[in-house]
């Protein structure tokens, strides 16, 4: 298991100063990329060598306060490559003392950039089966399809420059940023008790994707994001909130 320390910095905090959850993510990709850097090289070196690492699914369950400003925190990440296409990623967020904050699985195709089409990541990494590697069960939470005639919010994003990472694809954690802050919620009264993604294609520079929400009851919301002439979701969304301050 790879463990690495963070402090919330003040550009990271938001205003009722906890981390935000761009913030974290990055984090989370971050330790990522230094767990396997003396396997697979950075990702400037991987993509050099014609492959890059694409998100398909996201779970995190937020099991106490997030970390507030000047607070230190830990991260803890492992692998598992023995899934076929799929490689999950383990993310553990736990206080200094160790209480366990975070729990995050995620699951990534490795890609071939010149096909585009996803390829079997022990074939194509030497070592990726080694160091850091722990079973990870296969289990995702299951998303709730969005009905149409139950729509309670929608929302036009343009792409914007910044919005962009290394593939030139919009990054997760910018989808989760949007998808947070325009949930129909008061963020006063409510913060986040799980939320699970499912990303199928990459929105690009120019184009105007539309969030729309569906909210089950007050706490639970199906979210799904749209790209222009495309009729299948770019990716969906599940929010669960809780009371602020609930034990």
């Amino acid at each position: 298991m790879f463990i690495q320390e963070f402090r919330v910095q003040p550009s990271n905090a938001s205003s009722d100063g906890t981390i935000k959850l761009r913030s974290l993510l990055d984090y989370f990709q971050d330790t990522a990329g230094l767990a396997v850097e003396d396997i697979e090289g950075t990702a400037t070196e991987l993509f050099a060598r014609g492959y890059a690492w694409v998100l398909t699914r996201y779970e995190i369950n937020f099991m106490e306060k997030l970390p507030i400003l000047d607070e230190k925190f830990i991260i803890q990440t492992f692998h598992d490559p023995s899934h076929g296409y799929n490689t999950f990623r383990q993310f553990y967020v736990n206080s200094v003392s160790g209480k366990r904050i975070i729990d995050a699985k995620t699951s990534w195709f490795l890609v071939d950039v010149k096909t585009g089409r996803p390829v079997k990541a022990a074939a194509h990494i030497d070592g990726i089966d080694k160091g850091n590697v722990e079973p990870i069960s296969p289990d995702f939470e299951e998303i709730p399809e969005l009905d149409e005639n139950n729509i309670t919010r929608s929302v036009d994003f343009p792409v914007r420059f910044h919005d962009l990472d290394y593939n030139a694809h919009v990054n997760n954690a910018n989808y989760f940023a949007w998808v947070h802050d325009e949930c129909p919620v008061n963020f006063a009264d409510y913060e986040l008790k799980k939320v699970c993604a499912s990303f199928r294609s990459g929105a690009k520079l120019g184009e105007v994707i539309k969030l729309q929400f569906e909210a089950r009851d007050d706490k639970f919301f199906s979210c799904r994001v749209m790209r222009p002439e495309i009729k299948k979701p770019s990716a969906e969304f599940s929010l669960l909130w809780q009371t602020r301050n609930q034990e």
